[in-house]
């Protein structure tokens, strides 16, 4: 748990050469708590600016410190839908997995952190059409210029891959 309290969101820079950290993930009620907050989420049920700060810090955080992403709880154990869409949006934007609660979110969550079949096959053509050419930094396919963040993406979804 990297940032559950105010002063960790300055120090999510600093864990690039912990040997032993494999993961970071945020505390949504910790740090609420910790910046005096009464809630953290707004009328629509989104996380407030300071709680998105948060969670967009630790995202960065793991990224500097080349270690896997984890998204925070999803508190309602019984609410299977929404923790649906709020995996599928922590993968959007990078998380690499997230934490239950409850044993019956873990398949929720590992079908929202493994990528479907389209996924895959647009990954495995996005690969292949790179390594068909070459040398060459940008391609086209299916009418889209491509470059080398597009192949990185390919690349990362294909080692999410569950076999």
């Amino acid at each position: 748990m990297a940032t559950e309290t105010a002063p960790a969101l300055f120090g999510l820079g600093d864990y690039a050469d912990c040997p032993r950290l494999a993961a970071l993930t945020w505390g949504a009620e910790d740090s609420a708590t910790a910046l005096g907050a009464t809630d953290n989420r707004d009328e629509g049920g989104e996380y407030d600016f300071p709680y998105q700060l948060f969670r967009a810090l630790c995202l960065a955080g793991a990224a500097a410190a080349q270690v896997t992403p984890i998204e925070t709880i999803h508190g309602d154990f019984r609410d299977l839908e929404g923790l649906a869409k709020v995996a599928a949006k922590a993968r959007r934007a990078g998380f690499r997995g997230m934490l239950a609660i409850h044993p019956d979110q873990v398949e929720v969550i590992n079908r929202a952190f493994s990528p479907s079949p389209a996924e895959i096959d647009r990954a495995e053509r996005i690969v292949a059409a790179f390594a068909g050419q070459p040398g060459v930094g940008t391609i086209g396919l299916d009418g889209a210029m491509l470059d080398m963040p597009h192949l990185k993406r390919a690349q990362a979804v294909l080692s999410m891959r569950r076999d």
